[in-house]
């Protein structure tokens, strides 16, 4: 898990210092910078996946930027040459690197790049040469891909090292798009299960049932967390079937591109038998969106990080707060049962109000933050968490009974709207 990320000079931020919990929100006005933070996670999976050219950051759902706009440029500031992240795992692993954003240069370059395990430095690239457990690296080192990928299958790195670098690495940014759900608009698939927007949803969901019906080693635990994903689509309460595959062609709306393979379709449970099959054209986007987060934690081959940017997106307030209820849970059960798959950690961003009130602030696991920015224009992050010593009865006390949502409403929490509240 992410225990730490500190960011310099990226995008709006000057300089920002963050400790992660399991489930992490952002939320705060238009344009403070919620957005920024998730791309430089990104940027940092990327580098240490394969690199930092296009294909790579736009596989990870980050928007292609020009390189020298992706620096920080305040007016009371000099602009450097460069920006710089760097992360601090749970067991003691911590990468850093300096990336290189030079005007009419269109892509980004490595300017220097470390890591260490447990205080040890097990390897880096400078000016000065490159090193992988204490040994000099002979030859010259591609500037515009991660020198972790270039060296990782040469020496005996630590295991513990390899596979968190192996899970991180595979981190992305998912916003679901609702015409590329219902079939609409298609798309590529960039990223596995299936594309950041819903492309191959059929695919993934007929995958992801067979696996389920017909893999022996796969435990009642695990089992149980890919039924209790699925069933995420359920919760509008007007459909208690999800199937793939095909279906009568006459219930395929006339706005869909004609499928050329299996699609998925619901089953609603107030209609008669032989009119209750609806598409994905004609189905709730909020529906859609929902089976889509489902499969995201269910597919063996999701990444066990990943980011949801607008998890309110096509949700009324009342199913926002149900459905990150769930992904708490789901990410509590995946780590305390040490499932082989399924989210380790997730980011969120959020506008609906009705999101902050599944999260436990007196639970260190849950971590909402309150993203704005200065008089300077550089984006400013607060933990929302009770004052220090205060239980949980006093903060009902402070907060006069009212949830969190009520608090943002009634402008009561410091920032959350881009003021400063008294």
């Amino acid at each position: 898990m992410i225990k730490n990320l500190k960011i310099l000079r990226f995008k709006s931020i000057k300089r920002l210092d963050l400790n992660f919990g399991q489930v992490n929100i952002f939320v705060g006005s238009n344009g403070a910078g919620k957005s920024n933070i998730l791309e430089a996670i990104g940027i940092a999976a990327a580098a240490i996946n394969r690199g930092i050219g296009d294909t790579e950051i736009k596989s990870k759902g980050i928007r292609l930027t020009p390189a020298e706009l992706m620096k920080a440029a305040f007016k009371s500031d000099k602009v450097a040459a460069s920006f710089e992240l760097e992360l601090e795992f749970g067991n003691g692993l911590q990468y850093k690197c300096n990336l290189l954003s030079k005007e009419n240069d269109p892509l980004l370059r490595f300017h220097s790049e470390s890591s260490y395990f447990q205080n040890r430095k097990i390897f880096g690239r400078s000016g000065n040469g490159s090193t992988a457990l204490g040994e000099s690296i002979k030859g010259v080192l591609e500037k515009d891909r991660g020198m972790w990928d270039q060296i990782k299958v040469a020496y005996p790195f630590p295991k513990a090292a390899t596979t968190q670098y192996d899970e991180f690495s595979k981190y992305a940014i998912y916003t679901p798009q609702t015409d590329i759900l219902r079939g609409a608009r298609s798309g590529l698939i960039d990223t596995a299960p299936f594309g950041l927007h819903g492309e191959g949803l059929p695919s993934a969901l007929a995958q992801v049932l067979r696996w389920r019906n017909t893999d022996k080693k796969l435990s009642n635990s695990s089992k149980r967390l890919i039924d209790s994903a699925l069933q995420l689509s359920f919760l509008p309460g007007w459909t208690n079937a999800v199937k793939v595959g095909k279906i009568d062609s006459k219930l395929i709306s006339r706005g869909m591109e004609e499928p050329n393979s299996d699609m998925v379709y619901f089953i609603d449970k107030f209609m008669k038998q032989t009119r209750n099959t609806l598409s994905v054209y004609d189905s709730s986007e909020g529906t859609l969106f929902l089976l889509f987060i489902g499969l995201l934690v269910a597919h063996p081959s999701s990444p066990r990080y990943f980011a949801l940017d607008n998890i309110d997106n096509a949700l009324n307030p009342k199913m926002t707060r149900l459905l990150l209820e769930q992904l708490i849970a789901f990410t509590k059960k995946v780590n305390e049962e040490s499932l082989d798959f399924g989210p380790k950690q997730i980011f969120l961003t959020s506008h609906n109000p009705t999101s902050l009130d599944a999260f436990d602030l007196f639970n260190d696991d849950h971590r909402v933050f309150i993203v704005n920015r200065d008089d300077e224009g550089s984006t400013c992050v607060t933990r929302l968490e009770p004052p220090q010593g205060v239980t949980r009865d006093e903060w009902r006390v402070l907060a006069q009974g009212k949830n969190l949502s009520q608090l943002w409403l009634e402008e009561r929490i410091e920032g959350i709207n881009g003021l400063e509240v008294v």
